[in-house]
């Protein structure tokens, strides 16, 4: 069995019944660490945020999983694009509203760069909504090519526009 690595994969929906979708995309990603293995999981805080970029669209739900599993991140991106399809998500229009959107933003001492995947996600170091409930999850983050802690860029970012709406227990039945 390959060793666990830990992820921290990114949550936001701003359409339908966001919190229960997150809730259902959560169950989902804690499935994938059990059927990977996974010893430990964790989950953020859900925080209500403002659109970045894209069309108007309304306010989204943000969170974060941590996970530890040993399956490539290639392997990881295609869970996450299932768990998002049954959710009903469509790709119509970049940075436009959706059901649910998941990004793998950091994956712990691994930087990815491919077509079809780049991690530590490309926009993490300018984006609150991700930053702060990722470091919910993964205090003690680094960027894997720098390793500036994430709390440091947290603090230059500032958390403008991230309203917690609800503890680590949201998503809970």
């Amino acid at each position: 069995m390959s060793p666990l690595t830990r992820y921290v994969i990114g949550l936001g929906a701003n359409l339908g019944d966001a919190r229960s979708t997150l809730r259902h995309a959560v169950q989902s990603l804690l499935g994938l660490e059990h059927a990977g293995g996974g010893a430990r999981c964790s989950v953020s805080a859900l925080y209500r945020t403002e659109p970045v970029g894209g069309p108007p669209q309304p306010e989204y739900l943000n969170a974060a999983v941590g996970l530890c599993l040993s399956t490539p991140p290639a392997a990881v991106l295609l869970s996450l694009m299932s768990i998002e399809r049954g959710a009903g998500r469509v790709r119509a229009e970049r940075w436009g509203a959706r059901t649910l959107d998941l990004d793998m933003l950091w994956i712990e001492g691994i930087a990815v760069d491919s077509p079809e995947l780049t991690v530590p996600h490309p926009r993490l170091q300018h984006r609150a909504f991700a930053l702060v409930p990722l470091l919910d999850v993964a205090p003690d983050a680094t960027d894997p090519g720098t390793g500036e802690a994430y709390a440091e860029v947290a603090r230059r970012v500032g958390n403008a526009g991230v309203l917690r709406v609800a503890d680590s227990g949201w998503h809970l039945p």
